[in-house]
């Protein structure tokens, strides 16, 4: 027995000697390294990420860049930091090491963020558009959505006319509502809900666009219409100093054709003569006019508008503190005088690392922007101050023999309309918007693997209206403001761990709250004798006064998880759930659900020559809209009501208003997408295709309400629209070498838009008015038919003397005589009215080129949109002979029709301007912007680079339109109570136009 004890405690010994000997060599294996890690110029890199290769071994850098770590001697480390080239360091026998960080700019764009979070190009499922600051840094800007067009596929931007500060249409995809907004969801640095028309371009580093279910659910309710991710800019290393100035001079591409003051005083006397009156104008009249030339109203309202744009930012690190400061003023003259734009707009944003664990950020951004005389709001009567301009009589002169103006045509002839230039010369609206966002973020490493993340924002906006304009024969005064205020807290757990080298997972959930509180008030005076008397408003002879305050909020969760399987196969399953104050219990609760994946080939093709990548993806989610009114589903009143209910004196009390829908519940939006990736020639050419199928179900619909039964609309769910299509891009770099670079990008877009159902019935009437005093509609919304329809008559030419004319069966007379409009009747000589075309274009594309040679630069953007129409009614209008519009001012009357003459130009008779005959293709090709520079680069010691630029945008365009710009559209590029933009999109009735533009620049680094 004690043998057996003697030899254990032998064998027990030598295996512990053993093992401590194993120990001593493992421990002699392995040892700590300490390093740091800097950029190009010297300065530490704070977060870069340090890491054993083939484990999950791994060290972030503090403050200062430091680091240690415990690795072996074989060990390789690998460092990344975003925007650097990952740089391998092998251990060997180092015990310290100091790692030289290189600028990667296209890595930059490998980074996408994706919501509540970010992911690598590469790893993407869903279908999502990148803008970067490259792509528009060549053109000067003084609005984002500029920097959108034509350079996203999938994205379309239209400028319904080009009023200084004026609104801007972005679509993502198509439309999917009839009476609600369908702009895309806009989220700065994290926080919802904020407004690209705010942003100085100068601090953008990239824009994401979600455009498919699978990308968009993460925002839930809030997606239905694509989500535009904006990133501002961060500091990095050393101190920088950026100035940019550039002042430009604006000008009408083109004036509209027509007549002269004595053409028009020749088919004025002719109009009269043919319906047996007299002319008006004598030869000695007309002889003086010939001389003379009259006033040419179109021309006197425009002028050449000079602007003036500053940028100066500052960037660098200090410390453990990162920081981006900006500054931003642009001062705008508009091409109708007495119009304008102004914006002041400051930034900070300042990031900083309190431990290895714990990051902090604060993003403070503040804009006050003012503008002048918007022509919408001095809409009265028939059409714009443009359309008022353009149909004014040429005879008579602006001004009397003692220097007042002359308010009205002093023979009664064309528009009966008030001077326009008096109206623009005389007219003070002020439109003021101030904004102020805050938002801070932190981020705390719980574990290697678990981070929380704390977003924290809150807007202000105060939009004021100060307002004088005539209104002969007195004057109105009108004031009002809005007050919103926006709150925001967004809580982000994130989970990681790669399994087994190969099995990537990443989870994400969040909590959060949001909504807005909005207050307005305003009043209106009437009658006011005093001139030039806003501030003496309380003295009208009429006052009103307004009030109101709606609040809404929702209240979301939502949890989403991403695999990767060895970077070849890809998954990612969203959950949403949102409840919004906007509905009633029980309805206020949607679920949106997404699931997308890709396959990836590119391990398969990197040894090829031509394809040399090649990835599959497809996803389907449903996101939701709830974008009513905060109380559309209760009764409502309006208390700015009067009724006299003795027949003759008026009392103020209140009415009903709105009938209220407990039932109101989501409009839900569902979304299929297919896309392949195409990598060519080792990364030379890269090309994306998707095809997607969008329904868009529940409508949140106002249905109109018989007469009989109250009138009015009720808001209901139902209704459904169709949006099919795809987008195509393709990025490439043509030439590479070390003097010339051309790269280049392409993006197509295809959407074919349809009502599917619309509740039962087969139409809705349309919102937009006709402006010739008919009081008819020119759109509808039809079930099979675009989003966008025209409705008017057929225009058949006109009625010759060999025609038969028939006969009104009440007064036994010719329904018209020789010369007269011809359109469509039907068998009772009623008009046809029918569908005469559609404002919605299906196709969109977008060639961006930059060019580079040695220190020159040269930017080239042309961009096409087609398939669509565009009702021309200022054309209409200016043909006259309806409405307020008595006389012909049209060109082309000069070779109307006469007895000898029997043109299909009509010398009198109907004019109905909701025709085919104004009814014109909109398809065009723009030349948006040209740019060319020169860069010096070390000119002295304190100033790193110097570059002088010339550009031109809207220099060029092809197009068969007839009027100023096809684009344009009167209807303002936001939602109303009367239906939207959408719904009324190619009716121009007299959109401000827009200019073409040339600009001279300089651009100062130190």
């Amino acid at each position: 027995m004690k043998n057996k004890i003697t030899k254990l405690f032998k064998r027990s010994f030598l295996l512990g000697v053993l093992l401590l000997f194993m120990g001593f060599h493992e421990a002699k294996a392995q040892q700590t390294i300490s390093g740091t890690v800097v950029d190009q110029s010297g300065i530490g890199v704070p977060g870069a990420n340090v890491l054993v290769k083939g484990t999950s071994k791994g060290a972030v850098t503090d403050f200062d860049g430091n680091f240690t770590i415990n690795a072996k001697t074989t060990d390789v480390l690998e460092i990344s930091f975003l925007g650097y080239i990952k740089q391998m360091v092998t251990v060997g026998n180092q015990t310290s090491i100091k790692v030289t960080m290189a600028e990667d700019s296209s890595q930059l764009d490998e980074v996408v963020v994706i919501g509540y979070g970010t992911a690598r190009k590469s790893d993407l499922t869903g279908a999502v558009s990148q803008v970067s600051a490259k792509s528009f840094e060549k053109q000067p800007l003084t609005r984002v959505e500029d920097a959108l067009s034509g350079r996203a596929a999938g994205v379309t931007v239209s400028k319904q006319g080009g009023a200084p500060g004026a609104a801007i249409k972005v679509r993502v995809r198509g439309v999917n509502s009839i009476n609600q907004d369908n702009s895309p969801l806009v989220v700065i640095d994290g926080i919802i809900g904020g407004d690209l028309s705010t942003i100085n371009p100068n601090d953008i580093a990239t824009m994401d666009v979600l455009k498919d279910a699978s990308a968009t659910a993460i925002y839930g309710s809030r997606g239905a219409n694509g989500v535009i991710m904006v990133t501002t800019k961060k500091g990095k290393g050393k101190s920088k100093i950026n100035v940019d100035y550039f002042t430009t001079i604006s000008k009408v591409p083109e004036y509209l054709p027509v007549l002269g003051a004595a053409d028009f005083a020749r088919i004025e006397n002719s109009r009269r003569i043919r319906v047996g009156g007299s002319g008006i104008f004598t030869d000695a009249d007309i002889s003086n006019l010939e001389s003379t030339g009259g006033t040419d109203y179109q021309r006197e309202i425009f002028q050449t508008g000079i602007s003036n744009n500053i940028q100066l930012s500052a960037s660098g690190s200090e410390g453990n503190m990162n920081y981006f400061l900006s500054g931003n003023y642009v001062n705008q003259d508009g091409i109708i005088k007495n119009t304008g734009y102004e914006r002041y707009a400051l930034r900070a944003n300042i990031n900083t690392n309190i431990s290895d664990k714990l990051k902090v950020g604060l993003n403070i951004f503040t804009t006050r922007a003012t503008t002048t005389n918007d022509i919408v709001d001095l809409n009265r009567f028939q059409g714009s101050l443009v359309v008022k301009a353009l149909t004014w009589d040429p005879t008579t002169p602006i001004f009397d023999a003692n220097g007042n103006y002359n308010r009205f045509s002093l023979n009664a002839l064309a528009s009966l309309n008030q001077n326009p230039v008096e109206d623009i010369n005389t007219a003070d609206i002020q439109n003021v918007n101030d904004r102020l966002n805050a938002n801070f973020n932190l981020t705390y490493d719980i574990t290697d693997n678990l981070s929380y993340t704390l977003l924290a924002g809150a807007t202000t906006i105060n939009s004021g209206t100060e307002s004088y304009k005539l209104d002969h024969p007195l004057n109105d005064v009108s004031f009002g403001n809005t007050k919103r205020t926006i709150h925001q807290i967004s809580n982000v757990f994130t989970w990681s761990k790669v399994f087994a080298d190969k099995h990537d997972v990443k989870a994400t959930g969040v909590y959060e709250f949001s909504g807005f509180e909005d207050k307005w008030n305003a009043y209106n005076g009437n009658d006011l004798s005093l001139p030039l008397g806003y501030y003496l408003g309380e003295l009208a002879a009429a006052r009103n006064f307004n009030n109101n305050f709606t609040k809404s909020s929702i209240e979301s969760l939502m949890g989403r998880v991403e695999y990767n399987f060895d970077q070849k196969f890809f998954l990612t399953g969203t959950v949403r759930s949102d409840s919004s104050s906007k509905f009633r219990e029980g309805k206020r609760n949607g679920i949106f659900p997404s699931l997308s994946a890709k396959y990836s080939f590119n391990n398969i093709l990197e040894d090829g020559n031509v394809l040399t990548g090649l990835s599959l993806r497809a996803g389907w989610g449903q996101v939701g809209n709830e974008n009513v009114a905060p109380y559309t589903t209760f009764p409502t009143i309006t208390i700015n009501s009067t009724y006299a209910f003795d027949g003759a004196n008026v009392v103020p009390g209140s009415a009903p208003d709105g009938y209220g829908n407990p039932d109101l519940t989501w409009e839900t939006t569902t979304q299929t997408n297919v896309g392949v990736d195409l990598g060519l020639f080792n990364g030379g050419a890269n090309i994306s295709l998707d095809y997607y199928n969008k329904t868009t179900e529940d409508l949140l619909l106002d249905v109109p309400v018989p007469d009989t039964n109250g009138g009015g609309f009720i808001t209901q769910n139902i209704g459904e629209i169709e949006n099919k299509g795809f987008d195509i891009s393709i990025t490439s770099t043509i030439i590479n070498n070390d003097n010339f670079n051309w790269n280049s990008t392409l993006t197509f877009s295809h959407v074919k838009n349809k009502i599917v159902d619309l509740g039962g019935v087969d139409e809705i009437q349309g919102s937009f008015e006709s402006v010739d005093g008919k009081q008819r509609y020119w759109n509808r919304i039809q079930v099979g038919e675009p989003i966008g329809q025209f409705w008017g008559t057929t225009f058949l030419g006109t009625w010759k003397s060999t025609d038969n004319i028939p006969v009104d069966a009440s007064s036994g007379n010719p329904i018209a005589v020789p010369g007269d409009a011809k359109y469509l009747l039907d068998e009772d000589n009623n008009l046809v009215f029918g569908n005469i075309g559609n404002g919605t274009p299906d196709t969109f594309w977008g060639f961006n080129n930059t060019l580079t040679y040695k220190s020159w630069d040269l930017n080239i953007l042309f961009q096409g949109v087609s398939g669509f129409d565009v009702l021309n009614a200022v054309q209409g209008i200016i043909v006259g002979n309806t409405g307020n519009q008595r006389s012909f001012l049209a060109a082309d009357q000069v070779n109307q029709w006469t007895s000898t003459n029997e043109t299909d130009i009509p010398a009198g008779g109907l004019n109905e301007i909701g025709s085919t005959r104004y009814v014109e293709k909109g398809d065009f090709i723009r030349l948006s912007n040209l740019s060319l520079g020169y860069t010096f680069d070390n000119v002295v010691d304190s100033i790193d680079y110097l570059k002088l630029y010339a550009s031109g945008q809207n220099l060029l365009l092809i197009t068969d339109y007839s009027g100023y710009d096809p684009e344009h559209t009167s209807k303002p590029a936001s939602a109303d109570a009367g239906g939207n933009v959408d719904t009324a999109a190619g009716i121009n009735v007299g959109a401000y136009p827009n200019p073409r533009t040339f600009s001279i620049g300089v651009k100062i680094g130190f």
